[in-house]
């Protein structure tokens, strides 16, 4: 009757014609028949957590908060996924020179932002270095700025201080966003008073720890982007909650699905799950400053104690899977792929008590030992933690689990380095493997177990300079290799984003970072 009543409003008023496409026709505020139901013009999005704070650059980088700036800011590449290709966004074209040394870009024309102005390169320059004093400013690495450039009004020259390809992967980053140069000086940099952006969606009211909501930007340079006017994304904690908002119909899209609430969604014919790996794998690793960790034969009878599958079928609840490799295989050069010419099979160390056993006599420990395991604050990681300490009493290592909220677990993990085995992630966070290869490079940040190797450091310096892509292959496979040859660390399983949205909504798709580019959305 629904759809009977809008075809008749549609013969009624001919001019409405030219804005039903496929399903997107914006609400009518009057001129329709009596009876006629007006279309839906907000998309309602119950997540886990509110965001942090508005600041695209310099702010909190949780998945949380990026996955609602990503409505409002955008970046010069985007990375699609689960294709893992880059394509124009804001940038209609990017061109290296000869040796890689200079990065040419050219914007679309016409690109506006939120208070009016036209974005131009020197824009995109101003938002570079604004990045580059920030809190995030890895995204700016070996970018020479005070060398580069402003060709015209859409095209500038990035200058880099040595060849670096992974600059392409930090230009897609969803902090490596483009704005207002006058927005920002105007409001001295307050992002909580400035909407500068580039993005399909503007700030709205946000009532913070219960809603944030957005409008369409309606000089959005893409047309007929975004389709649904109106945004709302919702603050609800609890995890079964989210999919009943989604199942009354509080809401449209629920991030974070729980495990336990698969099933019901994919039973209830009104609603869809959206599933997809991330690029993330959380792993177990040791620290390799102290005895006996540092002995590559304990490292490895660990690891042969782990029974990867078994863990993940007795702690997932069916989410993500157990780990593909060192690296999920949706990462590109990743030796996880069964199509690399550099695959291996894992577990390297295949389950097998009695070599894990053999290992430790070998290296001193016949008895075992006892150490210290600390799991963080997460649920699921506190259940893997239990799973393997009862696999490593059998070899004979007594485990005391460590629990610690997240603040006092990273200060005990990254700075005082007070551990002795943990568990973390490991991810191409910006999409290019080189952020996952940092992890093994010497004092790096993400290098939480203390891994020091020349050769190591070399070939990952190598990798992120190689112009060519067939020998940056064969130099990043062989960076993994050496990972597991010396099992710096144990990758456990591979994690993955669950979401449910009703039937109506078509178009969801992941962009960076895991983050839902809501512009493609429309109902049905």
């Amino acid at each position: 009757m629904k759809k009977l009543a809008r075809v008749f409003a549609m013969l009624l008023c001919v001019c409405m014609l030219a804005t039903a496409c496929g399903g997107n026709t914006p609400s009518q505020s009057g001129g329709g028949s009596a009876g006629a139901s007006p279309v839906k013009d907000t998309l309602v999005v119950a997540v886990q957590a509110d965001m942090a704070d508005k600041d695209p650059i310099n702010g909190s980088t949780t998945n949380d908060t990026v996955k609602v700036k990503a409505q409002v800011y955008e970046t010069l590449i985007e990375r699609t996924v689960p294709e893992q290709e880059y394509k124009s966004l804001l940038a209609e074209k990017w061109e290296f020179n000869e040796d890689a040394t200079e990065l040419t870009i050219t914007l679309r024309e016409g690109i506006k932002t939120h208070n009016g102005e036209t974005l131009t390169a020197e824009d995109c320059l101003f938002s570079l270095n604004c990045l580059r004093e920030s809190a995030n400013k890895s995204v700016t690495d070996h970018m020479d700025l005070e060398k580069s450039h402003v060709v015209d009004e859409r095209t500038f020259v990035i200058v880099m201080d040595e060849v670096y390809m992974p600059v392409i992967a930090n230009l897609s980053y969803p902090t490596c966003v483009m704005f207002s140069k006058k927005g920002y000086e105007e409001n001295n940099g307050d992002w909580a008073t400035m909407d500068i952006g580039t993005g399909p969606y503007t700030w709205g009211d946000w009532s913070i720890g219960s809603s944030i909501k957005m409008a369409a930007f309606g000089d959005y340079y893409v047309e007929g982007q975004p389709a649904i006017k109106n945004l709302e994304f919702k603050v609800i904690s609890e995890d079964g909650n989210r999919y009943i908002e989604v199942e009354t119909g509080g809401a449209d899209l629920c991030y974070n699905l729980s495990g336990v609430d698969i099933e019901a969604a994919g039973a209830n014919p009104d609603v869809e799950v959206f599933r997809e790996y991330t690029m993330d794998n959380c792993y177990l690793s040791f620290n390799q400053r102290n005895e006996p960790f540092n002995d590559v034969r304990v490292r490895q009878a660990i690891a042969y104690a782990l029974d990867i599958e078994g863990a993940w079928k007795v702690c997932m609840d069916g989410v993500g899977q157990p780990a593909k490799g060192l690296l999920p295989d949706n990462i590109t050069d990743s030796i996880a792929k069964t199509d690399s010419p550099y695959h291996v099979d894992y577990p390297v160390y295949k389950y097998n008590l009695e070599k894990a056993k053999e290992l430790l006599a070998e290296a001193g420990y016949p008895n075992g030992f006892s150490c210290r395991y600390h799991v963080g604050h997460m649920a699921l990681r506190q259940a893997y933690g239990e799973f393997f300490a009862n696999a490593l009493k059998q070899i004979g290592i007594n485990v005391e689990i460590v629990a610690l909220d997240a603040a006092t677990n990273s200060q005990a993990l990254k700075v005082e380095h007070n551990f002795d085995i943990y568990t973390w992630g490991i991810a191409a966070t910006n999409g290019d493997i080189d952020f996952a290869n940092r992890f093994f490079y010497t004092d790096a940040v993400n290098n939480i177990f203390g891994y020091s190797d020349p050769d190591m450091d070399a070939m990952i310096v190598a990798a992120a300079r190689e112009i060519d892509p067939a020998k940056r292959s064969e130099l990043n496979a062989a960076i993994q290799q050496k990972a597991l040859d010396e099992c710096i660390i144990v990758p456990i399983y591979q994690q993955e984003d669950i979401y449910c949205h009703s039937t109506s909504l078509q178009g969801l798709r992941n962009g960076a970072y895991q983050s839902p580019l809501l512009k493609y959305c429309y109902f049905e």
